[in-house]
This record gives structure tokens, C-alpha cells and sequence, in this order.
């Protein structure tokens, strides 16, 4: 909420730090990518797509104990940890460089070897859409030519198989067979 023209006002001098260090690395992505609306990406997916393969750059400097994520992740919250990326930012240990590949190479690279620290969340598996299950508005349009369609409220299925319920369903697959079932074997004749 800014307050005569002046800025945003901060409850807090951490968060006014933090929103210092933002606008810094924003403003240093926008004059090294040419891009006026780029902003730094605090996943690593983001991270890699945007700033590695897109832009061309790469954030080196970022501290191993501290993981890579947004500055307002729990992880990062607090005086010290901002303070210390500040002092890293304003010194240049952490800063952008252009990468020294081009950009079918970084293309090709792993995204997890890309980020800048080794403490992260990690890629999250690609789930597709994510209003895959859930019921979506229809046009309206015309009632007579398009009528109501009918509405599955079965039971919906895990978004994704974990590797525990793919063992169980593969060791009950391979059981053997049932030792009862009076066909031994089927020929072209039956």
C-alpha cells in the first residue's frame, strides 16, 4: 500500500529488505535479459525454464545452507537469512552471469544440476491440467440444442500411482495361478 508516492510500507525492516532485495534482482534480470517484464523465478522448474534457458543466465553465489526458494518461504523468513543475501548481493558473490552454453545446450541440461543451490523442493511430478476431476462451467448457450450433461460423481482414482501401490499391484499380479481353475490350457478347437 503505498503512502504519497513514496513505496510500499513494510510493517516489519525484514520485509522491507526483503522487497529491497526483490526490486534489485528484478531490475538487474530486466537490463541483462532485454525483457521488461522479467522477474526472478523461485522454483526450480521456473528457474530453469526462465532464467537458465530463456534468458541465458545463471544466479551463482547463492549459499548452500540456505535453500533456494522464494523469500517468503519459511526457510528464508527472518532478519538473518535476508541480511546475509543482501550482503552476498550487494558484495557480488551473488549475482547473474550469462551462461557459457547455448541454448539447445541448456536445453538439454538436467534442471536439478541448474539450480543454484542443492537444497530445494525439488521438480514436483507434472500432473497435467489442474482442473483435471473437477466439474467446469458450461456455456451457456442454448438449452435445447446443448442439454445438461450427465454429472459422474463415481469414485475418483489417486492423481498419480506411488511406487508402494505399483509393487502391491504387481506382486498381486504375478501371484501364480489358481490352482482350482479347472482349464489347464486352451487350444484352437474349443
Amino acid at each position: 500500500m503505498p503512502r504519497n508516492g513514496a513505496g510500499p510500507v513494510y510493517p516489519r525492516r525484514e520485509l522491507r529488505m526483503r522487497g529491497g532485495l526483490r526490486a534489485s534482482m528484478r531490475h538487474t534480470l530486466v537490463s541483462l535479459s532485454g525483457d521488461k517484464r522479467a522477474c526472478m523465478h523461485w522454483t526450480v522448474r521456473a528457474y530453469f525454464r526462465k532464467i537458465y534457458v530463456e534468458y541465458g543466465l545463471e544466479l551463482v553465489g547463492w549459499p548452500p545452507d540456505l535453500p533456494f526458494a522464494d523469500l517468503s518461504d519459511p526457510g528464508l523468513t527472518g532478519f538473518v537469512p535476508i541480511s546475509r543475501l543482501i550482503m552476498l548481493w550487494e558484495t557480488g558473490e551473488l549475482r547473474f552471469v550469462r551462461a557459457a552454453l547455448d541454448r539447445a545446450e541448456r536445453e538439454r541440461r538436467d534442471p536439478m544440476d541448474v539450480a543454484p543451490c542443492k537444497i530445494n523442493d525439488g521438480l514436483p511430478p507434472n500432473l497435467g491440467r489442474s482442473d483435471i476431476k473437477k466439474r467446469r462451467e458450461r456455456k451457456k448457450v442454448d438449452a435445447v440444442r446443448f442439454p445438461q450433461r450427465y454429472v459422474r460423481n463415481g469414485p475418483k482414482s489417486a492423481e498419480w500411482v506411488t511406487d508402494e501401490a505399483e509393487a502391491r499391484a504387481e506382486q498381486d499380479e504375478y501371484r501364480g495361478e489358481d490352482p482350482d481353475d479347472p482349464i489347464e490350457e486352451f487350444t484352437d478347437s474349443e
